[in-house]
């Protein structure tokens, strides 16, 4: 009942020369129309949840898709209706399947007798099947469209489906075809895709971090593999959106949180399992840092700008960005390294969990946990007197204490949580504060020698990072004296 799988664009200019592939392997050629269902405010939609009827030669099939914990795998259910003539829509069918009843009822309720086709889908498909070592992985690629009344939207990706064996076999069958052909991972389905079209809207919603249900007798390897999934729950959706080039800076802002959550987690937890690969921390810092420089003008447009413009500065505009060199952050996020990052991260976390373990997960994550707030409070003794270099890797850890609780958090329910949480937040946002005005500073005395106005606007970052030290200062002294939670 579990669907797992894996869907890539494929760039232009090799759309033909994989097409001619699957000719030669004699790919056996599938006419697939299908209609969606949503009720009018799409309710289905919402939690990602796809209900469709699909005509597969001449047998119409139901399927009811919904997500799982993991974005290989995806709940399904395909129930044969048999040769009809364009048949309605029937709810029934799931009766008899607990799973797919509560889930109904649950997203549904009464909503469920105004259910409508929403969009429809049209598209040729070759396939054949694989066997590599122990896995039977089907390849498929599709060509077609999406249609809502007179719009379309072209179909042209390829899909791996693992019918049997691990997931790990499947990944390492999918690499070479990514380096040969370019394919980049797209995690929207069809559904997705058209419930946008439907709307008339070119770009989705960015993706937010969301609660990470850990358990006590989870190994600490096992917990790893569950905060990393986790993060490629937040990351995987926005990334798709940013190499699609349907996003925003929200989407640029959401995706660069989420490689910070990887990277804090990697650091800090990143021994608790011997399937983790240290590389992950610099590959993933490249790839933020490619992700960097628009993310904070975006910022500093928002924030700053106003503020000078309050100060009665008389010149209000960010300098000009210097000529980059760098490739576009959709193309980074396109590019061999960056995919292949990804599936590494994917094929790590599902890895079997090793059951073994000599600590308890509480007792290791209090060590953990224990480390950084030594190391934050002796920073908070003498903060102001640290050079900027030192006080840069203050915040730093600062951000990867909050990081690492958020994702902890389950296993301390209580006051005491809640309360140290209220006394870091305050020194991680006015640390924040004064990394974005020495970032304002840097660009606007390359300026000055220019814009003789521009010294008013270094008189005023002078002063306001002034003014936020001594508050960073008084929210980590306060800090230094919280309780610890563990």
């Amino acid at each position: 009942m579990l669907e797992v799988e894996l869907k890539f664009q494929i760039p232009l200019s090799y759309q033909k020369q994989i097409y001619q592939f699957f000719l030669s392997k004699n790919a056996r050629p599938i006419s697939l129309y299908a209609k969606y269902y949503d009720t009018p405010e799409r309710h289905l939609a919402e939690q990602k949840i796809s209900l469709r009827q699909r005509l597969e030669g001449t047998h119409w099939i139901q399927t009811l898709k919904a997500p799982s914990g993991h974005h290989l795998e995806r709940f399904e259910l395909e129930i044969d209706l048999g040769e009809l003539d364009n048949p309605a829509l029937d709810l029934q069918i799931y009766q008899s399947n607990p799973q797919a009843k509560k889930l109904l009822q649950q997203v549904l309720g009464k909503q469920a007798k105004n259910l409508i086709k929403q969009f429809e889908t049209d598209v040729e498909r070759l396939v054949y099947v694989v066997h590599y070592n122990r896995a039977e992985i089907e390849v498929s690629l599709d060509r077609g469209e999406i249609r809502h009344d007179d719009q379309t939207l072209a179909i042209y990706e390829i899909e791996f489906e693992l019918k049997q064996g691990s997931i790990q076999d499947l990944i390492k069958f999918i690499q070479p075809w990514v380096k040969q052909y370019h394919l980049w991972l797209d995690v929207r389905s069809k559904a997705q895709r058209g419930n946008l079209l439907a709307q008339d809207l070119k770009i989705a919603p960015a993706q937010f971090a969301s609660p990470l249900q850990l358990k006590q007798k989870d190994s600490t390897d096992c917990a790893l593999k569950q905060i990393v999934n986790n993060a490629l729950q937040h990351l995987l959706p926005n990334a798709t959106a940013i190499a699609a080039e349907q996003y925003n800076s929200e989407h640029v802002h959401q995706t660069r949180v989420a490689i910070r959550r990887l990277r804090s987690a990697l650091r800090a937890f990143g021994d608790w399992s011997t399937d983790a690969d240290p590389e992950w921390q610099e590959q993933l810092r490249t790839l933020f840092r490619q992700l960097g420089s628009t993310r904070d003008r975006d910022a500093l447009s928002e924030g700053l700008l106003p503020q000078l413009q309050q100060a009665g500065a008389p010149f209000v505009q960010l300098p000009d960005a210097p000529e980059d060199n760098s490739i576009p952050i959709e193309e980074s996020l396109r590019s061999l390294d960056s995919v292949n990052l990804i599936l590494a991260l994917l094929q790590f976390v599902h890895q079997p969990c090793a059951t073994k373990q000599k600590t308890q997960l509480k007792k290791d994550l209090a060590k953990k946990l224990q480390k950084l707030h030594q190391q934050i409070c002796k920073d908070a003794d003498h903060f102001l007197e640290l050079d900027i270099e030192s006080q840069h890797r203050t915040r730093k850890r600062v951000k990867r204490l909050r990081y690492c609780i958020e994702f902890i958090a389950s296993l301390y329910p209580g006051k005491e949580l809640k309360n140290y949480l209220k006394d870091l937040k305050p020194a991680q946002e006015s640390l924040g504060q004064f990394n974005d005005l020495n970032v304002a500073e840097a660009m606007f005395k390359d300026l000055v020698k220019r814009k003789q106005k521009v010294w008013f606007i270094l008189g005023w970052i002078a002063n306001e990072k002034k003014y936020i030290l001594e508050q960073a200062q008084a929210h980590l002294d306060t800090y230094a004296k919280t309780d610890t939670f563990w």
